[in-house]
């Protein structure tokens, strides 16, 4: 190998230096203003900056879920499902920060306040969806010819009633977040959920007299089919 002429052995370290510095001097300069306002041990999942693609894309926080929801002009159970489990798994992550929610927050106690209302609200999705689910294998009327699928329909009554008494729970959470929420004497910018907490609260709004409705129906059905399937057993014989 010929000798390096002098100077090479600077350029090539300057060629380095240019190779590696973009790499810190390109990166953004976040804000941690809100981070020292925290507890001393702070997750590190705190610290992701919200800038970076995957927090745009991959939902992390309850509001995300929530957003996930959808409700088609023509559906299915496959949907009505999908909705349920989005919606069951945001109420099991964090709320994002106050300056992110879904309305304008301006003190704490509205934000205590907005978390009660998502809770309720969500709750009320759930139960709603379950319901759905239920109607759809609950046959509203018999006939004079449903004797001839007395044990096909009573069967999918047997599983409508397990999606009604699935909505039940969800119903109960979403009394108990509504009367929390409305201990806060604040009226906060989410109108058509504030309509539902006070719909709730005044007893407007009332599925255990719904839902016991649906099944008391449903009771009395099977007990038609069941009799229509003793009759026919006792033809038979």
């Amino acid at each position: 190998m010929g000798e390096m002429k002098p100077g090479t052995t600077v350029h090539i370290a300057i060629a380095l230096i240019t190779i590696f510095i973009p790499l810190s001097s390109s990166a953004e300069d976040y804000q941690y203003q809100y981070f020292h306002k925290k507890k001393r041990y702070t997750p590190f999942s705190d610290y992701i900056p919200k800038s970076r693609l995957h927090y745009q894309t991959v939902p992390h926080h309850l509001e995300d879920f929530y957003q996930l929801y959808r409700m088609k002009q023509y559906y299915n159970e496959n949907d009505l499902r999908k909705n349920i489990e989005r919606l069951q798994t945001a109420l099991q992550c964090r709320f994002r920060h106050p300056s992110q929610a879904l309305t304008k927050i301006e003190s704490e106690r509205e934000y205590v306040k907005y978390r009660n209302l998502m809770f309720m609200h969500i709750n009320m999705l759930i139960m709603r969806n379950y319901l759905k689910i239920a109607h759809r294998y609950d046959k509203r009327n018999l006939y004079f010819y449903s004797v001839d699928f007395a044990e096909d329909i009573r069967n999918s009554l047997d599983v409508a009633d397990t999606y009604y008494v699935e909505a039940i729970p969800y119903w109960e959470k979403a009394k108990h977040y509504a009367l929390k929420a409305s201990e806060i004497r604040i009226t906060t910018d989410l109108g058509t959920i504030e309509s539902e907490r006070y719909a709730i609260i005044t007893g407007e709004t009332d599925f255990d007299r719904i839902i016991k409705t649906y099944r008391s129906r449903l009771q009395k059905k099977k007990n038609i089919l069941s009799q229509a399937i003793n009759k026919s057993g006792n033809k038979s014989q």
